[in-house]
């Protein structure tokens, strides 16, 4: 799964990819409007720092690329979380990917992570935080490319 090579040439970006299998989690993202894909690291991948970061998703098979929001690390509004997590909401996505292979790449970290007050600060911070990755992709024209190469697109075009 391979993210476009310009990626590397873009001051200011992270660049840093993971990739693992697609998990069940606690479904708590799908109840608060925001489902997450989540992601099991292979044992001694090596993680960045906690936060919530603006990326792009690669999943197996699909020729597209998909701009989303990634939070890692342990979900500090909830007791009881105790390991390091990656999730990943991917924007105007609705398909179910438990086991199968996806990978990201990391753009921009939006904020650290940190410990909300209640469910209704999270959500609103989380559409702050979606919101924003969505306008740092499509600034950087990664949008308007993972729709050029979505199968609809490429259906359209005759190919």
């Amino acid at each position: 799964m391979d993210f476009p090579g310009h990626l590397d040439s873009i001051p200011g970006l992270l660049g840093i990819r993971l990739a693992g299998t697609v998990v069940h989690g606690d479904k708590r993202g799908r109840k608060l409007g925001f489902p997450t894909a989540n992601i099991a690291s292979p044992p001694g991948t090596e993680l960045p720092p906690d936060g919530v970061y603006s990326c792009l998703v690669s999943i197996a098979g699909r020729p597209a690329l998909f701009g989303a929001t990634a939070s890692i690390g342990n979900n500090p509004t909830f007791d009881d979380v105790f390991e390091r997590r990656v999730e990943i909401y991917i924007h105007d996505f609705d398909d179910q990917l438990y086991g199968q292979e996806i990978a990201i790449c990391l753009l921009s970290q939006l904020r650290e992570m940190r410990r909300f007050s209640g469910l209704e600060d999270l959500i609103g911070q989380t559409a702050a935080d979606v919101e924003r990755s969505r306008t740092l992709l499509r600034d950087l024209g990664l949008i308007c490319m993972a729709v050029a190469l979505s199968p609809a697109a490429r259906l359209a075009a005759g190919e």
